[in-house]
């Protein structure tokens, strides 16, 4: 019954998904529908909900997430993103390697629909080399989201981590080979077959010019990475500090004023991501402390369905129905974290990994993901062309990763 009763929670979240409503709100939602199912009082359900919210990790991730965006928005503002692809394209002689850097520098800055953004000089790029529209689609979607597994900029790899108890760095050892695996899958169904060289005029300016430009415009990003890295101070508040001061130099260096930083927080960020990590956190805590995540538990365990099988799945299907990562993180992991990892212990690292791929191989595989959807659009692809080489890219993938979990 208690397999039951949270099959009966996941049904509802995909009704409501399906019908366009807030990810957040229907997890603060399912919170209460799992306390009633499970016999845990209401007020333990508020009381869960008031602690999650007042939580330093909580606070810590929510504050970071509105940091990171802040930042993606200001290299938008001072057209920081068009610079840095134009110099790239500039500076790289070979039609392969620009046609897969540029959505996979793109790709280092998390932005809703951010495949959008290269799907224009991807385009460009595949004329000159004789591309179709659903290689285009595949290789600027795919080589987009190479870096998801493992960069901690990306809201959904701060959460994957919160959600599986571990730091940063921990997940980002545990999770590097499926991004290694990405890029080689990538390469393999994506780049090869395609002309060696690109049939275009040489670019405007010297290597040395683009070359000042591509430093121009990425040295937003890499000097939050290295102060993220090296600061030495609790890893806990290292990102906060580095995009602060990030921002605070970035608004120095080209003269943006605080009614600009004003009307970007207030119209151009995305807040309703913030409720999506407020309500994924409280999920997990009404899961744990109902009951529910270890009546679930002992009834898969129970139900002779291997733990890794279900480990894999459920993560999957979350994220294939949703068509976000945060979604598959949220809803999937808690759940099968129990099967995987005792509460006194950390995740082992192939079992994260495992959980990860998961999760970001159902996104991946979502029709409803916006990057896939939009970019079909945009280069009039057709969608069994398209998923010939998502599939094999993924399983490749998931290939890498049982290696990992058996390593």
């Amino acid at each position: 019954m208690a397999l039951v009763k949270l099959l009966l929670v996941f049904a509802g979240i995909i009704v409501l998904l399906s019908r366009r409503w807030n990810l957040g709100l229907v997890l603060l939602l399912a919170s209460v529908a799992v306390g009633l199912l499970f016999f845990y009082p209401l007020q333990a359900v508020g009381r869960d909900f008031l602690l999650t919210s007042v939580d330093l990790l909580t606070v810590r991730l929510a504050l970071s997430i509105v940091l990171i965006m802040t930042l993606s928005e200001l290299l938008r503002e001072t057209a920081s993103l068009q610079g840095m692809v134009e110099a790239l394209h500039a500076l790289i002689p070979s039609g392969h390697l620009v046609i897969a850097a540029l959505p996979s520098l793109v790709g280092l800055l998390p932005m809703v629909g951010g495949a959008m953004f290269s799907a224009p000089m991807v385009d460009e790029v595949g004329d000159r080399l004789g591309v179709d529209g659903e290689r285009k689609t595949y290789i600027n979607y795919w080589f987009r989201h190479i870096w998801e597994y493992v960069f901690p900029l990306y809201p959904s790899f701060m959460l994957a981590a919160a959600l599986l108890k571990l730091e940063t760095m921990q997940l980002v050892r545990a999770a590097w080979p499926l991004t290694a695996a990405a890029i080689v899958g990538g390469i393999a169904f994506g780049l090869l077959g395609m002309p060696r060289n690109r049939d275009d005029d040489p670019s405007s300016g010297g290597r040395l010019d683009n070359g000042r430009v591509l430093l121009a415009s990425t040295w937003p990003v890499a000097m939050v990475i290295v102060l993220s890295l090296t600061l030495p101070l609790d890893e806990r508040v290292t990102l906060i500090l580095s995009l602060v001061a990030t921002i605070v130099l970035m608004m120095a260096v080209n003269r943006i004023s605080l009614g600009k930083l004003g009307h970007i927080l207030r119209d151009r960020i995305p807040w309703e991501t913030i409720v999506v990590v407020f309500g994924a956190l409280i999920f997990r805590r009404v899961l744990d402390k109902s009951g529910a995540v270890s009546a679930v538990s002992e009834a898969l365990t129970r139900s002779g369905v291997p733990v890794v099988v279900v480990a894999f799945l459920v993560p999957f299907i979350a994220g294939l129905l949703t068509g976000i990562s945060i979604g598959a993180f949220s809803i999937g992991f808690p759940v099968i974290l129990p099967l995987v990892a005792a509460e006194s212990t950390t995740i082992a690292p192939g079992w994260a990994a495992w959980l990860m791929a998961g999760g970001f191989l159902g996104v991946m595989c979502s029709p409803l993901h916006l990057c896939l959807s939009l970019t079909r659009v945009y280069f009039g692809a057709e969608w069994g062309p398209v998923y010939r080489r998502i599939i094999p890219s993924s399983l490749w993938v998931a290939v890498i990763a049982t290696i990992v979990l058996l390593s």
